[in-house]
């Protein structure tokens, strides 16, 4: 299943202008990475109705996020070595297959099988990522590399969107299981576009793993693949803080105008619909603004201080709020919180070594999986030992404020 081959083994330069190739490519970026994200959006949510299946609450399913990211944490470093040995074809394949097969488990309806499909979901989810950046990143001129990676997260915003819209209403009429069956045959058909248009996907193999001082003992030979160069370890950080504001706006907020504000099911997932449909136009803008202005940084440093401000006013939502008060919270949200990791992966494509792409942006990806899989956990123990939202809801703003400042030392550091 491997693509390497004779021409795979060459050099493989970025295209000097757009091409139908790499426009086919982002075409179909796009409507693969929506259906993997499909996939975790759906384990939350869910999670009315398996809250009424099982007599727990909400939040309690919402970390289901959580057990999907510390399974991508632990994977994706694994991106370079999977692309290295199956191909970045049979990597897609193989992440996609393992995540619709591994889904069904949630069909036990408990807890813990709910939780155990988040996990292994995670673990196949991990490389996939990574692996899909690699391709458009390849197959893309570099003075629209910013764009084109904003447009095929955006797939992500389009599967919230639609997920938001169909599965609470499929969930009240039929039950959640069908949602967890609509999961499995959107990744199923991605599986089907992927192999259909094999060609399109396929990139030469990079070089073997980064090697550092790390890899000459054991177990130090398993940290060593955490280890990002030292130009992005600052960035690393950040990716952490914001992922966990990103998870606090793509989750919590859901959860909080259902249980604290008192909406609906449809009604809530509307509202995290309309942040999905913000940002399928949000992340492109972004990303055109990366490549005309050259600093992805600085588009970065904008993104973090509107997204702690969407928190802010996610805070003032209460059950006297007027519904159309919703909307301006939802499109700020839209165009912060969930427009960042586009920017994120350009700024690491840029600083990435030579031929170390998929692994580099494996190895970071694994840290901003970290801070999504610390978010739930870190916002359901706050609502726990607070008694409310305000207290997690705070301590975000915080992070964001670091996350702010810490843009900042690497915008500095990066022109020194």
């Amino acid at each position: 299943m491997s693509d390497a081959g004779p021409s795979a083994a060459r050099s493989e330069a970025p295209p000097d202008r757009v091409t139908r190739g790499a426009l086919a490519v982002l075409g179909g970026a796009f409507l693969t990475q929506g259906a993997a994200a499909f996939g975790f959006i759906a384990f939350s949510l869910l999670a009315p109705g398996l809250a009424l299946e099982t007599g727990q609450d909400e939040r309690d399913f919402g970390l289901a996020f959580s057990f999907i990211f510390f399974g991508s944490a632990l994977a994706s470093p694994l991106c370079g070595t999977m692309m290295r040995r199956f191909g970045s074809v049979g990597t897609m394949v193989i992440t996609l297959s393992g995540m619709a097969c591994v889904a069904l488990i949630a069909l036990w309806g408990t807890w813990a099988t709910v939780m155990l499909a988040a996990f292994l979901y995670g673990l196949f989810y991990g490389p996939y990522g990574p692996a899909n950046i690699t391709v458009v990143n390849r197959k893309t001129p570099k003075r629209r590399v910013g764009l084109f990676l904003a447009i095929r997260q955006s797939g992500v915003s389009l599967a919230g969107a639609g997920g938001g819209f169909i599965l609470p209403a499929i969930m009240v009429a039929v039950g959640w299981q069908v949602g967890i069956w609509a999961m499995v045959g959107v990744l199923l058909a991605a599986v089907a576009m992927t192999l259909l248009f094999a060609p399109l996907f396929r990139v030469a193999p990079e070089q073997p793993t980064m090697r550092t001082e790390l890899h000459r003992t054991f177990p130090r030979r398993i940290v060593a693949n955490f280890v990002l160069p030292p130009n992005l370890r600052l960035l690393g950080f950040i990716a952490v803080l914001m992922a966990v504001i990103h998870t606090t706006l793509f989750t919590f907020v859901y959860i909080y105008l259902l249980e604290d504000v008192g909406l609906s099911p449809i009604l809530a997932g509307q509202f995290f619909a309309i942040i999905q449909l913000v940002a399928i136009v949000g992340r492109p803008v972004m990303g055109w603004l990366s490549d005309r202005w050259g600093r992805p940084e600085l588009v970065l440093l904008g993104i973090a201080i509107a997204a702690s401000t969407s928190i802010v006013l996610a805070m003032s939502i209460s059950s006297d709020t007027p519904i159309w008060m919703l909307y301006p919270v939802a499109l700020l949200a839209g165009l912060s919180g969930n427009t960042w990791s586009p920017i994120f992966a350009m700024i690491v494509g840029r600083r990435a070594p030579e031929g170390q792409l998929a692994e580099v942006t494996g190895r970071a990806y694994s840290l901003a999986a970290a801070g999504w899989t610390a978010s739930p956990l870190i916002m359901w123990s706050l609502i726990e030992l607070s008694g409310g939202y305000m207290v997690p809801f705070a301590t975000v703003v915080g992070l964001g404020l670091i996350a702010t400042v810490a843009i900042w030392r690497d915008m500095r550091s990066a022109t020194a």
